[in-house]
């Protein structure tokens, strides 16, 4: 993966509660437009939608349209069932992501099943795990949707092996040149 991605992850610690405690989301409708994958300065929904997560106590709102998972207010989401990561695939309702695609080559690595494919709300309730993936801080979980527990409430096994791939990596990065 060396020298592929234009930016890269950054270092920034988590705080350890959050690696430990998860992260609390809550849904909304996708209100945005129809252009999703254009990265423009209209980001008005978005942040929106991240002071409607703040107001409920929790740190990201994840995105509904039809039934069916779009994405965060200002991350990824990826959700694991039956040991596979799902995330919606890339087009104009969501904003392409190189931590995303990171998740995905590191699931790889550590012998991961990654799918894209569309993710229904059903199957986001139902998850054993929720990760949310953003350039500024990697991978989180996501242990309480709603009010409801993900999973038993805790980060889940492949989050603790996707995190640590992920700290590895930005390790192997750190001795390489800036693009």
């Amino acid at each position: 993966m060396r020298g592929r991605w234009a930016s890269r992850p950054r270092s920034s610690a988590l705080p350890a509660a959050l690696l430990e405690d998860g992260v609390a989301a809550i849904t909304s409708p996708d209100t945005r437009w129809a252009r999703r994958d254009i990265k423009s300065t209209a980001l008005l929904a978005n942040v929106l939608l991240k002071k409607l997560a703040a107001d409920a106590g929790a740190f990201e709102t994840i995105m509904l349209e039809r039934g069916e998972l779009t994405e965060g207010s200002s991350t990824t989401v990826h959700v694991i069932s039956r040991g596979e990561i799902h995330t919606p695939p890339n087009g104009h309702q969501i904003l392409p992501g190189t931590t995303r695609d990171v998740v995905g080559e590191l699931a790889e690595r550590v012998g991961i099943v990654s799918r894209s494919a569309r993710v229904t709300e059903i199957e986001l309730r139902a998850a054993s795990e929720i990760w949310l993936a953003f350039s500024t801080r990697g991978v989180l979980p996501v242990t309480r949707l709603d009010g409801a527990p993900v999973g038993d409430g805790r980060p889940g096994p492949l989050f603790r092996r996707m995190h640590k791939a992920f700290l590895d990596y930005i390790r192997e990065l750190s001795g390489t040149p800036d693009l």
